[in-house]
């Protein structure tokens, strides 16, 4: 077991990378964990205060109505009736939306069909907000006049249906969004860590007097190359142990309690042995160890944002999404995605989740397979 003690030995000199990357993944998973958890207790809903203007020009009692109505829902300021105030007013964003109230507004808007004057920023997406609630104000006190209601018994109905409101709380009853922002940057450790310790490894065994010296040894190829493959695949055995380790860590009953467990480990096992093919091919390929060092930036950098580990899937633009489906790193995000927010799999569910692992799989082969071609090519050239 020549081989396999080498690049065992070789490895415990980068363990200081190791130790760098996960204490870095340690604390800034800690800081999502606590982000999450904070959004994640159910509080309240709390809608935005919005400032708006409004302009009384009639100043009777269906007038100080619709601004008392206005007040249960926004910011209300009283403004004076000066277009050119009103338009700076609006230029400073000192409101968002003016009111204007005619003299005659019960004659013209509530028993008429004159719609009120509005001002507010072309294109304001509070103009919609504010005309609903104006809209529904002046619907709802034409209906009591029709009714028969006197001003007084209107405009008193009027201000108890404005006192109620809807409480609104945010769940996220089947899903874990701490367990999905800890392990969704899992691949970023990964392919960091192993291309940056293992890629310099294989570099070291790429030199030509060392690979000289195994030629002329007696160990058969085969053997040395099995002995090689078992040390890859033992660092990235506790490369894996170590990082979901952290993560179920991090992310205590959530992950204990998640039906979606072993796949979630599985999911984690099929990119380490994507990272850990990638190391393999950067070793075969790169020819000095700052090569190695700067190959290893791209792949864990540009994976880690064209795959959905940085940025969240949702919010890839279509062209860069297609791209990302040529990296395991996005099969690996989709499938958390269904994992942490999917306590039961359907059929089609978990077809998709096979998917992913598999074209993570093939990824790694697919990796293993050119360097060996590489590593062939220069075997006969020499």
């Amino acid at each position: 077991m020549k081989v396999f003690r080498g690049y065992i030995l070789c490895m415990r000199g980068n363990f200081h990378t190791i130790i760098m990357y996960c204490v870095v993944f340690f604390l800034v998973s800690l800081l999502m964990v606590q982000f999450s958890g904070d959004a994640g207790k159910g509080d309240w809903y709390i809608g935005q205060e919005v400032q708006i203007g409004v302009v009384n020009r009639e100043e009777g009692p269906w007038s100080q109505a619709l601004t008392d109505y206005l007040r249960q829902r926004y910011v209300v300021k009283k403004m004076e009736d000066d277009k050119g105030k009103i338009t700076e007013a609006l230029y400073n964003q000192e409101v968002k939306y003016v009111l204007l109230i005619p003299r005659e507004f019960q004659k013209d808007c509530l028993e008429g069909e004159e719609k009120l004057e509005v001002m507010s920023e072309p294109g304001s997406r509070w103009e919609y907000d504010v005309n609903s609630v104006v809209n529904g104000f002046v619907n709802s006190a034409r209906v009591c006049i029709a009714a028969g209601y006197s001003e007084n018994e209107a405009i008193e109905i009027l201000r108890e249906s404005s006192e109620v409101k809807a409480k609104v709380k945010v769940e996220s009853p089947q899903g874990s969004d701490s367990m999905y922002n800890v392990f969704r940057f899992m691949p970023y450790l990964y392919f960091s860590i192993l291309c940056f310790t293992m890629g310099v490894v294989r570099r070291e065994y790429q030199k030509l007097d060392i690979r000289r010296r195994l030629m002329a040894t007696s160990m058969p190829l085969r053997r040395q190359s099995l002995e090689m493959f078992l040390a890859f695949l033992t660092v990235g055995l506790g490369i894996w142990v170590l990082c979901q380790g952290m993560g179920i860590a991090l992310c205590g009953g959530d992950f204990l309690e998640s039906p979606n467990k072993w796949y979630i480990l599985l999911n984690g096992f099929s990119i380490m042995l994507s990272a850990l093919a990638a190391s393999f091919f950067i070793g075969n390929v790169a020819k000095t160890s700052e090569a190695v060092n700067g190959l290893a930036n791209v792949i864990s950098l540009g994976f880690s944002f064209l795959g959905g580990v940085f940025i969240p899937l949702e919010m890839l633009t279509g062209t860069v999404k297609r791209i990302g489906q040529f990296f395991p790193t996005f099969w690996y995000s989709q499938n958390m995605g269904i994992l942490c927010y999917n306590h039961e799999l359907t059929a089609s569910l978990r077809e998709r989740l096979c998917q992913g692992i598999l074209i993570q799989l093939a990824f790694g082969a697919a990796c293993v397979a050119v360097a060996m071609a590489i590593n062939k090519a220069k075997r006969q050239e020499e």
